[in-house]
Formats: structure tokens, sequence, C-alpha cells
């Protein structure tokens, strides 16, 4: 009898101590995993300078940035920005320089900003799949085979036609998509968005179904979706 009473208690006692084993094993794992990203999430204030900084939301903070003007102000990182080069304390307190094209980014207000195409562009769209907007420098060449110089015309004896490059730029809007596991940037389209997909076999099964035209349509919904089934986990600060 005192021996099933025994067994009893031990088995008992084994069942709380495996039990406060989960909890406590599962309160880890939340904490590596970090917290599930929603539209109240608000990232650190302060540079980013590489995207392992983003992904565990610790920038460097606007107190151990260099600069005369005051880190709370509006105009702060516009002004900081337009700087070629930046200057902070790092985390031992030893003065480091950065070349500002460098950065990947920063957060300010708790919404993201990256550097891209040599701007630093708001990422509206935060998810698992990001997406963000940003201009870009078009260069467009243009050949004359038959152009004639005006001034061989009327003052030179010999007249010739001679080719002429013609070349101008300007700026367009692209899309881009930023994968958050890898950091990795690509233009919003439909072979990338297939390829970020992969990731969920059975949507991604879904997209690659559908015609090329009306995955094209679809891109952006199915971006959302992805985000809804896989959503992003990140620090919480």
């Amino acid at each position: 009898m005192k021996n099933y009473i025994f067994d009893n208690m031990r088995s008992f006692i084994l069942a709380i101590l495996l039990f406060l084993i989960s909890l406590t094993t599962a309160g880890q794992t939340d904490s590596i995993k970090g917290v599930k990203y929603t539209s109240d999430y608000r990232f650190a204030p302060g540079l980013y300078l590489n995207f392992s900084q983003v992904k565990s939301n610790n920038p460097i903070p606007p107190s151990r940035i260099i600069s005369k003007n005051d880190p709370y102000s509006i105009d702060f990182f516009q002004d900081l920005l337009d700087q070629k080069k930046i200057s902070f304390y790092d985390e031992l307190g030893s003065r480091q320089d950065v070349v500002t094209e460098n950065i990947w980014g920063f957060s300010k207000d708790g919404k993201l900003f990256i550097n891209y195409n040599g701007e630093f562009n708001r990422i509206p769209i935060v998810g698992s799949i990001c997406h963000f907007i940003a201009d870009i420098t078009v260069v467009d060449t243009q050949y004359d085979p038959y152009y004639y110089d005006r001034y061989d015309y009327y003052y030179s004896s010999s007249y010739y036609r001679r080719p002429y490059n013609r070349t101008t730029r300007s700026k367009e809007m692209r899309q881009y998509l930023l994968n958050f596991e890898t950091g990795e940037v690509s233009t919003y389209e439909r072979e990338n968005v297939a390829v970020l997909l992969m990731e969920d076999p059975e949507l991604y099964d879904e997209y690659s179904s559908l015609r090329k035209r009306k995955q094209k349509d679809l891109m952006f919904f199915f971006v959302r979706r992805y985000n809804e089934r896989n959503p992003l986990y990140i620090a919480g600060r």
C-alpha cells in the first residue's frame, strides 16, 4: 500500500516538474523568437548600420549620435542624413564614423526607412515579406546616325553628317520587396514573388497554378496572404 502511494506521489511530482520545464522552455523560445509584428509595433528610434540591427531592433539611438542638432527635433534625421559622414559613440564609448550612404536605414516615429538607390524610403508594408517604393535613375541614350552640326553646315566648306549620341537621365518610381528573413531586396515582379512564396509550399502551388497574367494581377494579394500565414516575429524593445 505504501509503495502504491509512493509511486503515485512520485508520478505526480514528476508530472509537475515536466510541466514547469515545458513552461520555462516555451518562455525561452518566445523570447528568442520575439514578439509578433502588428501595425502597433514601433521600431526603436535611431540608425541601423546593417540588417542584423533591424532584425534585433537595436539601432544606434539618437542620444549616442554626435550632432549639433536636437536629437528630439522633427528634422533631426533629415539634417543628419544630408551629411556625407555620421559620427556616433558605440556601446563602449568609443567614437565611430560611418559613411552615410553605407548605412542600412533608420527608424523615426516607430516607422522603418531603408536606404535604397541612394535615397531613404519608408517601408509602409512590414511583414515576413515587406513592400516599399523607391526612385531609380534611368539613363536613356539615343543614337542618331543622320545628325549634322549646324556650325559645320553654315561655316564649313565641307558639310557632312555624323552620328550623334544623346544621353538623358530621369527618375522613375519602382516597387521592391524585402525578405525580412535574409534582408535581400528584389524588384516587385511576378517571378520574384513566386520565389518568396516557395517558403510556403501550399501557397506557392496555388500561385503557380494561375496563368501568368493572373499571377501579375494578384501579386500583392499573395504577398499579403503569405504574411498572414507566416507572421513576422521581431525583437521587442
